[in-house]
C-alpha cells in the first residue's frame, strides 16, 4: 500500500488554503479545524512551551484514535478543556466530481454473483453501486442521493453502526451511475472496477446474462473485481 503525505509546515500551508477553498463536507471537518489549531500553535511556536504542548496533547485526545494509555497516564492532570468545532452540513448539491472523488474513497462498484436454485442457471449476477460511511455522516449520503437522484439508504444488519447508500435499479444504473461517471472519471485503481462495472451492465441490458456464456462471463468480471483484482 502506498500513501500520499505532506509533513513540512510549509507545504501544509497548501492543505490548509485548498480545504478553506473547498470545505470537507462530512464530520471530518471538525477533526480538520481542531488539526488547524494545532497548526496555528506550531507556527507560533509555542510547541516549544509547555503550554502549547499540553495544548496539542488535549487536542489530540478528542480525535478518534485519541493517546495511548502511556502518555494518558503521565498527562492527564495536564489536559487543558478543548471545545470542538461544530459541524453544519451544507445543504447543497454536491458537485459530481466530488462525488466521483469520494467514490474513489468510500464506494464500490459490484456485481454480486451468487447462487440462486429457483434460476434456470442456478446462479443469479445482481449489480450494485454502494457508497458506505459511518452514521454520523449519514447526511452526507442523503445529499448524495439528492445530489445523483437515484438510490436509498440502507443498513447492514449486523449492528454495526454505518449506512449505505445502494442504487441497483438497472435502470437507474445506466442512466444516472455509469453517465456521471463518465462525464467524471475516477483516476485511481477503482476506476478499472468501474469498466468491469460496466461491461457487466451491458451483459444484463442484453439479457445475456440469461444465457449459460453471459452468465458465465459476468462470474469472471465478478472475481476479477474490487478485492479480488490483482495488481
Amino acid at each position: 500500500m502506498y500513501y500520499y503525505e505532506i509533513s513540512s509546515i510549509k507545504s501544509l500551508v497548501y492543505v490548509i488554503n485548498h480545504f478553506e477553498k473547498y470545505p470537507l463536507q462530512t464530520t471530518k471537518y471538525v477533526h480538520y479545524k481542531l488539526w488547524c489549531q494545532v497548526m496555528d500553535i506550531i507556527e507560533k511556536k509555542e510547541h516549544l512551551t509547555l503550554l502549547g504542548f499540553y495544548k496539542i496533547l488535549s487536542i489530540k485526545s478528542v480525535f478518534p484514535k485519541g493517546l495511548s494509555v502511556g502518555i494518558l497516564e503521565v498527562y492527564s492532570t495536564k489536559f487543558i478543556p478543548i471545545v470542538k468545532p461544530v459541524f453544519e452540513p451544507s445543504n447543497t448539491l454536491l458537485d459530481h466530481n466530488w462525488i466521483a472523488g469520494f467514490t474513489q474513497a468510500d464506494g464500490t462498484f459490484g456485481l454480486n454473483y451468487t447462487k440462486a436454485p429457483k434460476m434456470k442457471l442456478g446462479f443469479t449476477c445482481q449489480p450494485q453501486f454502494r457508497i458506505t460511511q459511518h452514521e454520523r455522516d449519514l447526511m452526507v449520503l442523503k445529499r448524495i442521493i439528492e445530489s445523483m437522484g437515484c438510490g436509498t439508504v440502507v443498513k447492514p444488519g449486523d449492528g454495526i453502526d454505518r449506512h449505505s447508500i445502494s442504487v441497483a435499479n438497472i435502470t437507474d444504473l445506466t442512466n444516472v451511475v455509469i453517465p456521471l461517471f463518465e462525464k467524471n472519471p475516477i483516476y485511481g485503481a477503482k476506476n478499472k472496477d468501474f469498466l468491469d462495472f460496466c461491461k457487466g451492465i451491458y451483459i444484463i441490458k442484453n439479457k445475456r446474462h440469461l444465457t449459460f456464456e453471459g452468465l458465465n462471463e459476468l462470474k469472471i468480471l465478478a472475481y476479477g473485481m474490487n478485492t479480488y483484482r490483482k495488481f
